[in-house]
């Protein structure tokens, strides 16, 4: 694969539009996963694998820190994705996974 000239505008164009079409569609992937329940509950249930919103330090344990800090980056950028797909997805995601616990 040739590299991209970053001034050649017309390389730089073609990329961004190519980004923005893969962009797309994992957005709409995401959308059509969270337009259903189901959907939706295994969006949660991966999230709270992820441990996002918990500690990842472990005292004395580096190597149990960094293991949890790897699952907790991936609830991020999951989390990221979720919040660029639109349509309010993460938090209907987040919030029927509250209501659920209740």
């Amino acid at each position: 694969m040739m590299a991209t000239d970053p001034y050649d505008h017309d390389q730089v164009s073609e990329r961004r539009t190519r980004r923005k079409a893969r962009a797309s569609v994992e957005q709409l992937d995401l959308q059509w996963l969270g337009a259903d329940a189901r959907g939706r509950r295994v969006l949660a249930r991966i999230m709270a694998m992820t441990g996002l919103m918990q500690a990842s330090y472990v005292p004395g344990d580096a190597l149990t820190t960094a293991f949890r800090e790897g699952q907790r980056n991936i609830g991020i950028q999951l989390h990221a994705v979720l919040t660029n797909a639109g349509d309010g997805l993460v938090d209907k995601v987040l919030s029927e996974t509250i209501a659920s616990d209740d």
